[in-house]
């Protein structure tokens, strides 16, 4: 899987590389876990930061995606005597769609799929402790997302984009005494982009354009 992984990610490079478009891209927004786990099976929202580079046809890129916690959800466990939170980090490659007349400098439809390495981390904190008493990180596994939003202009190729995400992936081999479950999560996409044209899609897009302004 790691090979994988690895081929992946230098194919991803290699296109980017030699693409008629990038995309690049900042984001967070709003996480909302979907744990199946019974005693994380309360919804608890947490926000992110993360980037996104991308490149190919002005209507489809390949690209990389990196992701951390801004801060964590956490859960009440042991009667609220103790309580648990979750840290990640993720990072994969996706394809990303935009359905648009012309994706750098106009109103689109974004639909994406990605394939990553989600890593948990575990912190234990005593019910008032700001620091954790034990932590314990996951083995790193493959997971996936799918996402749909829209993405609109705010000057030029700057763009604004929203959309929801749906991650999912397994957390096994845990702590001693936690069964294998799903960790997955709901989020609330906003980022801000930045989408860049070359060789014969920038002379397309600068065609017309002039000729929709006469």
């Amino acid at each position: 899987m790691k090979k994988l992984m690895l081929t992946l990610s230098c194919m991803a490079i290699g296109y980017v590389a030699f693409s008629q478009q990038l995309f690049f891209e900042v984001y967070s927004g709003y996480h909302l876990t979907d744990y199946d786990y019974q005693p994380y099976e309360e919804s608890m929202g947490y926000f992110p930061i993360g980037f996104k580079l991308a490149g190919g046809h002005e209507h489809v890129q390949l690209g990389v995606d990196y992701r951390q916690h801004l801060n964590n959800p956490a859960f009440e466990i042991l009667n609220g005597s103790s309580k648990i939170d979750f840290d990640e980090t993720y990072y994969g490659a996706f394809i990303r769609g935009n359905i648009s007349s012309l994706p750098a400098y106009r109103f689109g439809l974004i639909l994406s799929a990605g394939m990553g390495y989600y890593i948990p981390t575990a912190n234990t904190y005593l019910a008032e402790s700001s620091e954790p008493i034990s932590s314990f990180e996951y083995e790193k596994n493959l997971g996936y997302n799918f996402y749909i939003g829209v993405s609109a202009p705010i000057f030029a190729q700057l763009h604004w984009e929203i959309g929801y995400q749906y991650n999912m992936v397994n957390r096994e081999n845990g702590p001693a005494g936690i069964p294998n479950y799903a960790g997955n999560y709901h989020c609330i996409h906003v980022g801000l982009s930045g989408n860049f044209v070359f060789g014969n899609t920038q002379k397309r897009c600068r065609r017309v354009i002039t000729t929709r302004r006469r």
